[in-house]
């Protein structure tokens, strides 16, 4: 109180905030406006926040209902249960043929935790972070968050978002330190070659540059298959790969993601997440530890699945001359331009929720260059898909610029 109106006043909010809180922020909004007509009595077809319609293999619950009955409900080590952290290692060292040490291995309630870690112990204020657009709309934030500046690189349509190397060298200046890469991409699917990654690669070598690897979606691809940076050995030291379960094993509620790094910054994140998270639930690293040794067999069909769901929607998308669809290649998403209506991404999926009760993302939360796009995600089964497609078509077919 200042002792005289009675209004309260706030002291002072540090910056953080603010540098966070651009235009990528509004991202979701679309999705608590469908919540809102939901309460309102709606029927919505939700194909906008990554939530998919799987729910968790029932052997994964029960591992950690087992682990909860044992009594592991008590602090973790800060980096994570070794038996889960040598688990990942195991994974990486089968999958890249070399080895990988636990030590390298840091869990953290959430892959955006873990990507939020990294920025913060890879780059700060004077600094520049290169993100290849499209991104995810919580890369902005992230690279922000430390105080360091943002760099965009567009990748093109009309190479379906395939990395561009060269591109991106021009981009790179003598503040550069890192460059954040998302193969399979959300939201647009595309899945880079191992050649683009080796270049890529060559380039942060050259100049002593820490790649950033999001590889939440490593387990959805459909046409081609997955590299990743940490295949190429002499990489290593300035490679540092995010990944999750919360795709692959439907276990988004779980919030249990990882990095995998070099010792030293392995070391850092350490340090880091004592004082950000202080680590993860005991049983539900349990969980997961079981659930990376005895793959269920939910994981491969849900991949068929995500595949069969790509197909079916992409090719309604297609039917109609106006929407410019381009076919992912992994993930749970198809990035959709509109342009050819005369309106943006925004207008697009407010009119498209208000009249069709669809919800999906505006284009601008991923980039200036996906402004006249928007996300859709392929969330649900085939007959709920084919009943949105056809809604879409009816909402494109009658709108007016």
């Amino acid at each position: 109180m200042d002792g005289s109106d009675g209004e309260f006043r706030s002291p002072p909010f540090s910056r953080l905030t603010e540098r966070i809180s651009g235009p990528r922020s509004r991202a979701w909004d679309i999705t608590d406006r469908a919540a809102a007509l939901e309460r309102q009595g709606r029927r919505i077809i939700h194909l906008g926040i990554g939530d998919p319609d799987f729910d968790t293999p029932p052997a994964i619950v029960d591992a950690a209902i087992n682990q909860l009955g044992a009594g592991r409900t008590h602090y973790a080590p800060v980096p994570g249960e070794t038996d889960l952290r040598a688990a990942i290692a195991a994974e990486y060292s089968s999958r890249c043929d070399s080895r990988f040490d636990f030590e390298q291995v840091v869990i953290f309630p959430g892959a955006q935790t873990a990507l939020f870690a990294t920025l913060m112990c890879l780059s700060g204020p004077g600094d520049e972070v290169i993100l290849l657009e499209p991104y995810y709309a919580t890369y902005e934030g992230v690279a922000c968050g430390g105080g360091a500046d943002v760099v965009t690189v567009a990748l093109s349509e009309e190479t379906n978002f395939a990395l561009d190397v060269d591109r991106i060298a021009r981009a790179i200046t003598s503040r550069t330190r890192v460059i954040l890469a998302n193969s399979p991409g959300n939201p647009t699917g595309a899945v880079f070659s191992e050649k683009s990654w080796r270049e890529l690669v060559g380039l942060c070598l050259k100049h002593d540059i820490w790649l950033v690897s999001d590889e939440v979606y490593s387990c959805l691809t459909f046409d081609s298959p997955f590299f990743s940076p940490l295949e190429i050995p002499g990489a290593r030291n300035n490679v540092a790969v995010i990944s999750s379960v919360s795709k692959s094993h439907a276990m988004t509620g779980w919030r249990l993601g990882w990095t995998i790094t070099p010792g030293p910054l392995a070391r850092h994140l350490d340090v880091l997440s004592q004082s950000m998270v202080f680590g993860v639930s005991q049983f539900t690293q349990d969980a997961v530890t079981w659930a990376l040794r005895n793959p269920p067999a939910e994981v491969e069909s849900m991949r068929r699945a995500y595949k069969s769901r790509r197909d079916l929607l992409c090719d309604e998308l297609e039917k109609n001359s106006r929407l410019k669809v381009h076919r992912p290649g992994g993930g749970m998403f198809v990035m959709v331009d509109v342009s050819a209506l005369g309106c943006d991404g925004a207008r697009f999926a407010d009119e498209l929720l208000d009249r069709e009760g669809i919800a999906v993302v505006p284009g601008f939360a991923f980039g200036d260059s996906a402004e006249n796009c928007v996300r859709i995600g392929y969330l649900h089964d085939e007959a709920v898909l084919k009943k949105a497609a056809d809604k879409i078509a009816r909402f494109v077919d009658g709108f007016v610029s």
